[in-house]
Order: C-alpha cells, then sequence, then structure tokens
C-alpha cells in the first residue's frame, strides 16, 4: 500500500512538472514572437518613416546605452536621441534589410536579439552611407511592450593580411 502511495505521488509530480515546461516553452515562443515582432515594427519604421520617433523603441531605464564599434558612442537614451536629432535633417531615406535574427531568453522580462543587417542611408546631398553590420541588443519589457535597453552595433571589417 505504502509503494502505491509514493507511486500516485511520483506520478502527481511527473504529470504538474510536465505541465509546467508546457507552460514554459509558451512563454518561450510567444516572448520570441513578440520581440521578433517589435523588431519588424523597427525596421519597418525605419524604411517607411526615417529616423524620427524611433525613441519609442528605446527603454527610458538610466542604464539604457549603445556601443557602436567599439566604442561606447551614446552614454545615455538622452544623448542618443540628440544624435539622432542632429543627423535626421540630413537623411533623405533609410533602407534596412534584415538578413538574419536570433532571439534568446535569459528571463521572462530579458531577452538578448542578434541582428545581421544591410543599410542604405541615402542624405539629402545624394551621398549613400552604406553599412553592412550586425547588432547586439538587449531587450526588455516595459509594460506591455519590449523596449532596447543596451544596444552593440558594428559594421563588418577586413581582417588580417588577406
Amino acid at each position: 500500500m505504502k509503494i502505491l502511495k509514493y507511486t500516485f505521488i511520483l506520478l502527481i509530480l511527473l504529470f504538474f512538472s510536465s505541465c509546467n515546461n508546457t507552460e514554459a516553452t509558451l512563454d518561450e515562443q510567444t516572448i520570441k514572437q513578440e520581440v521578433n515582432k517589435m523588431f519588424d515594427e523597427y525596421a519597418n519604421y525605419v524604411n517607411t518613416k526615417g529616423l524620427r520617433g524611433v525613441d519609442y523603441y528605446f527603454s527610458k531605464d538610466e542604464r539604457f546605452y549603445w556601443v557602436e564599434d567599439g566604442i561606447r558612442q551614446y552614454a545615455n537614451r538622452e544623448a542618443l536621441l540628440e544624435g539622432i536629432e542632429t543627423f535626421y535633417p540630413s537623411v533623405k531615406s533609410v533602407d534596412l534589410e534584415v538578413f538574419k535574427k536570433k532571439i534568446t531568453i535569459l528571463d521572462s522580462n530579458t531577452v538578448t536579439l542578434y541582428v545581421e543587417y544591410k543599410e542604405d542611408i541615402v542624405l539629402d546631398s545624394g551621398y549613400v552611407v552604406k553599412l553592412d553590420g550586425a547588432m547586439t541588443i538587449l531587450t526588455i519589457r516595459e509594460g506591455d511592450s519590449w523596449k532596447f535597453l543596451i544596444g552593440h552595433s558594428s559594421i563588418k571589417k577586413q581582417r588580417g593580411g588577406n
């Protein structure tokens, strides 16, 4: 009788642990879909409306910063937005094309996003800034949306003697 009791308890524990794994998997799928959608909306916004207004995608958290090619270019959100405002008037159009995206969940409110991209920024002067690079972005949940908290973008460069 005692063995039957322990077997029953073990079965109940297994049942509930498998239910939790299913819930976790569903949550992971939902989180990945939400972050993927957010970044697609960001890219679409930049491509159709330009740089003005992209601040919606940047966290207001005081820990925000952005690194470009290994240099902490923007120490906070305000510095990045100031940089965008300074650059924006000379931009005629932006074409951001994403080739690869990898989303890694750290916890239910924190996700890393790796993106490989090509971007053409056409200036009013006619000059085209061509970028071919990658971004790694730490995104966090703020309310019911995902925001960029820490970002690093770098441009592909020739390395070595070949």
